[in-house]
């Protein structure tokens, strides 16, 4: 793994991360909103979870599933609460197909909201760990 590819991870992921909380400080009072949040967490759960694959492959683990990176992650002291994180990946694969229904995909989006803080703390302890070079 080079850090190269890691520091690309960690660029694409603190783009997506913005632009989910930049999509949060929307007023959700139409349906568009609601579905642009939902689609922009979807991304940076996927981008998160293969940022701390790249991010543990670094450190000489080798996980190989988003599970399986959450479980490593978490036993090293990366991450506080792997319950909360198993349900962000549960979540991001069940909130493609539930967008349908209106009151699911407001469940989803307070999910987000609870969530949001939890993915920024874990981006800014990454960035801190792994700093850009100039």
């Amino acid at each position: 793994m080079s850090d190269r590819k890691l520091q690309d991870s960690l660029g694409n992921l603190e783009k997506a991360l913005t632009k989910l909380e930049a999509a949060l400080l929307i007023p959700r009072d139409r349906e568009l909103v609601v579905e642009g949040t939902i689609q922009r967490f979807e991304y940076v759960i996927e981008l998160m979870w293969k940022t701390l694959k790249r991010a543990l492959e670094f450190e000489g683990v080798h996980p190989k599933t988003p599970r399986e990176s959450v479980k490593e992650a978490f036993k090293i002291g990366w991450l506080d609460d792997e319950d909360e994180w198993h349900d962000m990946l549960d979540s991001r694969n069940t909130t493609s197909h539930n967008y349908l229904d209106e009151e699911l995909a407001e469940d989803n989006y307070d999910d987000i909201i609870h969530v949001t803080p939890i993915l920024r703390k874990t981006f800014d302890f990454l960035r801190a760990r792994y700093p850009e070079k100039p």
